[in-house]
């Protein structure tokens, strides 16, 4: 069964989402996921500069209302929504979707053509972006528990965010001793 963002939301209708790792409570991640869920690099260029191989699966790209994990951060209900699987070694490792505002897409329309090309890459060519802080949450779940982080970025006035659901198996790629990676 492949996880969803649909199922996500279904599983987590009260998600909190905290400012820190460690706000989060008894709800601790390892180490290695820890240096994952807050590495302030783009993910493909760390996988990349650590001679890993990554790939981008387009899982579905739509337009709809504001998923409910961003409740209280955003309103628009016109959304262009993306939502890939980046794999590392052929591993699933990190979901993401990515929800752009109306707005920010009629003022930035290479968002649609992306297709399996990283998010990130284009956004660091372009003047004027910044991001925001990271904001976490845990979610157990029958299957794993899962470790979210979301945050903004600002392109020109102009917002788009990002939720990233780290998958079990990237517990693989933080062992520094067995796949050099932190």
């Amino acid at each position: 069964m492949k996880l969803s963002f649909e199922q996500i939301e279904t599983l987590s209708p009260d998600l909190t989402w905290g400012k820190g790792v460690e706000s989060l409570g008894a709800h601790q991640p390892s180490l290695g996921l820890k240096h994952w869920l807050t590495e302030t690099t783009l993910l493909t260029d760390k996988i990349r500069q650590l001679q890993h191989k990554h790939s981008i699966e387009v899982l579905n790209e739509y337009h709809g209302p504001v998923p409910r994990l961003l409740k209280n951060s955003q309103t628009e209900q016109n959304n262009f929504i993306r939502e890939i699987l980046l794999s590392i070694d052929k591993q699933a490792c990190v979901l993401a979707q990515t929800i752009v505002p109306r707005k920010t897409w009629e003022q930035n329309d290479w968002i649609k053509t992306l297709g399996t090309q990283p998010l990130g890459e284009h956004l660091l060519k372009k003047p004027n972006v910044s991001r925001s802080e990271f904001e976490y949450a845990y979610l157990e779940d029958s299957m794993s528990p899962f470790w979210l982080r979301r945050s903004s970025f600002n392109i020109d006035k102009a917002i788009l965010w990002v939720i990233e659901l780290f998958l079990p198996a990237i517990e693989a790629y933080t062992d520094d001793q067995n796949k050099g990676l932190f």
